[in-house]
């Protein structure tokens, strides 16, 4: 399929979550309607659509996770649990006419970019071959469920699943339900599943750090006040933004931290708090050995949570701390010897989230392939675009997620910085834009010092790092500094290809 005939640029956004919905609608807000999304599923709403597991909710307060040219006053409570941030992405798909733009049911498995006609070619699982302008991508970091390989784990003869999997047709009633992880995931839905087992046994590998949630639904005042009262609104996004972005100084140690800790007198606010929910929650003295970290605060993803410890603390629930050496048809094995039956387990591990944009195989200019590209690691500049890649953008990329604020702050910075490549392909009359390999160069300097200040280079594994321990995940600076460095896009970073049948332009060239 050719997309439709048209004077502005074809965009194909990949995917329909909360990035690929922000891209279609930032397009429409800047009169670009010649767009498609392509959507693997049946329905939109990516991780808001695929996790329904009991308790999923977001760590992100509602006012500050929406998007802020769509803000809702009507929010029930401080964190939105799935079912509202999914009816909230919903509204916005029909408000804007999002479906009918949309291919779903439609995977792309490669596309490449056709150095002729300066087009990307998308070729999808069903033998359809799709042709394009630009890419965006929008699959996110945490959309494919990682499972462990253990022995055995395939001859266990009761329900095993992963939480982003989540079987509603399992009844864990009574059942003695093992919970393989203990991340954030688990840590939302092991208290739901501790007030219907009849025992629970968590097996961790490492204790997390837990700052409390401190959720509470809005009262009818509260909402009133943020539908009538004009700026209200902005006035708590900013407190949202700013009480966030201050928890960033528990993470790096360059001196722009010291001097935010001054301004905002937030003095170890991520620290005292991890310690002190820990003090007030963790009564138990066993519980106490094991529960706490060995690690720095944020060297993993920190738990928000106000009831995971009480949960722990449960007569049904017990926390093994034994290596898992086996599963058997009844439960699992652990290294001393002990056999736990169970009737049900349930994976908790999280994501496979350093490999960015599998299972997609993209091939650029002169037939450079991006797993080759990225054969180290993951990389791209400002985590959005890569040289030998023209008119390839990703949102959430490498390098843009963040330990301590609102990811669709980000998305909306990225989204940003896309239309305005979009407009200048249009005023410059030109059909392609290449990331020129030294930006990209200076890029990984930069990401390389600041990263090295970071707490997610100390000493301990987390999903942050790729097997062969760089950081390919987090971005190590001040979310203001990378809107401020997404505002537009600078052409001297990027080589222009000129419209074909242009000879002034080529000649200029």
């Amino acid at each position: 399929m050719t997309q439709n005939s048209s004077s502005e640029p074809h965009v194909t956004i990949i995917g329909s979550g909360v990035g690929g919905l922000c891209m279609a609608m930032r397009l429409i807000h800047a009169g670009h309607t010649n767009f498609e999304i392509v959507e693997k599923a049946d329905d939109i709403g990516g991780t808001w659509r695929d996790n329904t597991y009991p308790g999923c909710a977001c760590d992100v307060p509602s006012h500050f996770y929406s998007y802020s040219f769509e803000p809702r006053s009507d929010w029930s409570r401080t964190f939105p649990a799935r079912s509202e941030i999914y009816s909230y992405l919903s509204s916005l798909v029909e408000k804007y006419n999002l479906k009918a733009k949309t291919r779903f049911n439609s995977e792309i498995e490669s596309t490449k970019f056709d150095e002729t006609s300066q087009k990307w070619q998308l070729f999808t699982k069903s033998g359809e071959t799709l042709e394009t302008d630009i890419v965006v991508t929008a699959l996110g970091q945490l959309n494919r469920p990682k499972v462990p390989s253990i022995d055995g784990q395939d001859g266990f003869s009761g329900a095993i699943f992963h939480s982003a999997e989540w079987r509603h047709d399992v009844s864990l009633e009574g059942k003695r339900v093992a919970v393989i992880g203990n991340g954030p995931s688990a840590a939302q839905f092991i208290p739901e599943v501790a007030k219907v087992a009849g025992e629970l046994t968590v097996f961790q590998r490492s204790p997390c750090h837990v700052v409390p949630r401190n959720d509470e639904p809005y009262s009818a005042l509260q909402k009133a006040m943020f539908k009538y009262i004009p700026g209200y609104r902005r006035f708590v996004r900013g407190l949202i933004y700013w009480s966030l972005e201050s928890n960033f100084t528990a993470f790096n140690d360059i001196k722009k931290t010291r001097f935010l800790i001054k301004a905002l007198n937030f003095s170890g606010t991520i620290t005292d708090q991890v310690k002190e929910h820990f003090d007030e929650q963790v009564t138990d003295s066993h519980l106490r050995e094991i529960l706490w970290p060995d690690y720095e605060i944020g060297c993993k993803r920190v738990v928000i949570s106000d009831d995971y410890y009480p949960a722990l603390h449960r007569d049904n629930v017990r926390v093994e701390t034994k290596g898992i050496q086996q599963i058997t048809s009844s439960g699992i094995d652990t290294v001393d010897g002990t056999a736990h039956e169970f009737d049900v387990i349930i994976y908790g591990t999280g994501f496979a989230s350093t490999d960015f944009l599998a299972p997609l195989e993209v091939t650029g200019t002169q037939n450079t392939e991006l797993n080759t590209a990225w054969k180290d690691g993951a990389e791209a500049y400002l985590g959005i675009s890569m040289p030998n890649f023209p008119n390839f953008f990703m949102l959430y990329g490498p390098n843009t997620n963040l330990g301590h604020n609102s990811i669709i702050f980000m998305i909306e910075c990225q989204v940003n910085y896309i239309v305005d490549a979009v407009n200048t392909l249009k005023k410059q009359g030109a059909k392609s834009l290449d990331l020129k390999a030294h930006k990209m160069g200076e890029f990984a300097d930069y990401l390389k010092a600041r990263l090295a200040t970071s707490v997610w280079e100390k000493d301990c594994d987390s999903w942050y790092k790729n097997n062969a321990g760089k950081v390919t995940n987090n971005w190590p600076d001040f979310t203001y500094i990378y809107e401020e460095a997404t505002k537009k896009v600078n052409l001297d970073d990027y080589n222009l290809s000129p419209a074909p049948n242009d000879p002034e332009r080529q000649a200029a060239e």
